[in-house]
């Protein structure tokens, strides 16, 4: 039997995942729909919540459901500290090469795990290496038009560790929270 788990193989998350089709998927699989009818997806959705409550997961099986869909979509997939490098200017690099990337093979989605390690909250305690990682990203971000065909999914497990600039609209534009399992999500998950 394959790892690779589409939409089908998650229990205990109809919700969130019918939310992540409407937001996500449906807008680049009929993106011609959407600008016939003026309708602007978000260009940013982040979802957060405790560990091991399926964030990852939803995401794993969205980038199986991109590949099986009627129009092919691009899905990016990077944690949050392999962003990161320990040489000067090299991790902003790197999230530029992210999103040319994304913008040649677009539609696109790009997925930031662990983005809290990649976007930490500026302060003046902070190093500059950060600052500055955080500034290319939210660059990058608003570099992006609501018609560009991609969007940035992110997930973290601590929402208040990340740079407040990215939670607002423009950026991730909409916040999934994904919560422990109630009694009926964990019948659902176990059968």
């Amino acid at each position: 039997m394959s790892n690779l788990k589409d939409f089908s193989f998650i229990g205990g998350l109809q919700k969130h995942i019918e939310i992540v089709k409407e937001m996500i998927l449906f807008p680049l699989v009929y993106g011609e729909l959407y600008s016939k009818f003026n309708l602007k997806p978000p260009r940013g959705l982040l979802f957060y919540g405790p560990p091991g409550t399926g964030k990852t997961l939803v995401a794993s099986a969205l980038a199986i459901e991109c590949s099986n869909s009627e129009r092919k979509v691009a899905f990016i997939s990077r944690k949050g500290s392999d962003c990161l490098s320990k040489y000067v200017g090299e991790s902003e690099r790197k999230l530029r090469k992210i999103f040319h990337t994304a913008q040649q093979t677009k539609p696109c989605i790009i997925f930031f795990d662990e983005v809290d390690g990649l976007a930490p909250t500026r302060s003046s305690r902070q190093d500059f290496v950060h600052a500055s990682v955080v500034s290319t990203l939210l660059a990058l971000m608003d570099g992006l038009d609501n018609n560009s065909e991609i969007i940035v999914v992110g997930a973290t497990n601590r929402l208040e560790a990340i740079d407040p600039a990215l939670r607002r609209p423009g950026r991730f534009d909409r916040e999934l929270y994904f919560p422990l399992p109630c009694y009926i999500a964990r019948k659902d998950i176990l059968s």
